[in-house]
């Protein structure tokens, strides 16, 4: 994204009421993730696009030792989401409404994550849009970049096409390493580790469509 169109998502970012809610609205200078994260957590994590929340919701009750972070550009979803994890009354997740992208590019510190989750992402099927898409040919690098050593991107999509386009830009990338066993431990381990719960997954197991799930291990 050039340096006008960063400025002018974040310039568009809407007011949004987040009086006692888990929630940041990011706006022109978003803050860093250093700036987001409470002291005495062992892991840091990034959800980019969490949508109503239920993958975060789960995964910080899952995982109380870790943070998570869910970055979602569509404040009326990340409002709603801050919401229902209010509602739980976890104190390790938050939402921020901002572009992931923009957001790993320029406010994490290199090293800062343990995971990376990106589920069900906007395929953009249009050929003149896939420029937005999550998965181009810099993300193996923006995401490397912000992970720890051996840290994870983990990924699920319900689209066949978006599928190869995620293994051929991650998965033939030299920065990470497919990791097959532990895509099968992940999801075996149930609701919070890793994939599931999201609305995305539920409705489309409902109407039979193949998701697709990867672990990429950076290298």
């Amino acid at each position: 994204m050039s340096v006008g169109g960063k400025l002018s998502f974040r310039r568009r970012v809407p007011e949004v009421d987040a009086v006692g809610l888990p929630l940041v609205v990011g706006g022109d200078d978003p803050p860093h993730l250093d700036e987001l994260v409470p002291d005495g957590f062992d892991d840091v994590e990034i959800e980019v696009g969490p949508g109503k929340g239920a993958y975060l919701c789960a995964a910080v009750a899952a995982r109380p030792r870790s943070f998570v972070l869910g970055i979602e550009a569509a404040a009326g979803y990340a409002s709603y989401a801050a919401q229902q994890l209010h509602e739980s009354g976890a104190n390790n997740g938050l939402f921020l409404v901002d572009n992931a992208r923009l957001f790993l590019e320029d406010r994490v510190r290199p090293g800062s994550l343990t995971r990376v989750h990106v589920y069900f992402p906007d395929p953009w099927p249009k050929r003149r849009h896939r420029g937005r898409r999550f998965f181009t040919e810099e993300t193996p690098k923006v995401v490397h970049r912000a992970l720890r050593d051996d840290g994870l991107l983990l990924v699920a999509t319900d689209n066949a096409a978006y599928a190869g386009q995620v293994c051929r830009v991650v998965g033939a990338s030299p920065l990470f390493e497919r990791d097959r066993a532990l895509e099968r431990e992940l999801i075996a381990e149930g609701p919070g580790a890793a994939f599931s719960p999201t609305n995305f997954e539920r409705k489309y197991l409902a109407e039979g469509r193949i998701v697709r799930r990867f672990a990429f291990r950076r290298a």
